[in-house]
């Protein structure tokens, strides 16, 4: 398995995990499917840790 890097995962998603804003308002389908779902539990692990620690 190749080496889980932020890079990859923001690769993987097609936008910088740091930037995202979630659709909202009337326009756009907020109903519709999560982008990070396409990542396996290791990569949501990885973006977690990653979370916690600039949080700190």
């Amino acid at each position: 398995m190749a080496k889980i890097t932020y890079e990859s995962i923001c690769e993987k998603l097609g936008f910088d995990v740091d930037t995202y804003v979630p659709p909202e308002g009337d326009t756009e389908d907020v109903n519709g499917e999560s982008p990070f779902r396409k990542l396996s539990l290791e990569e949501l692990t990885f973006l977690t840790d990653r979370i916690e620690a600039k949080a700190v």
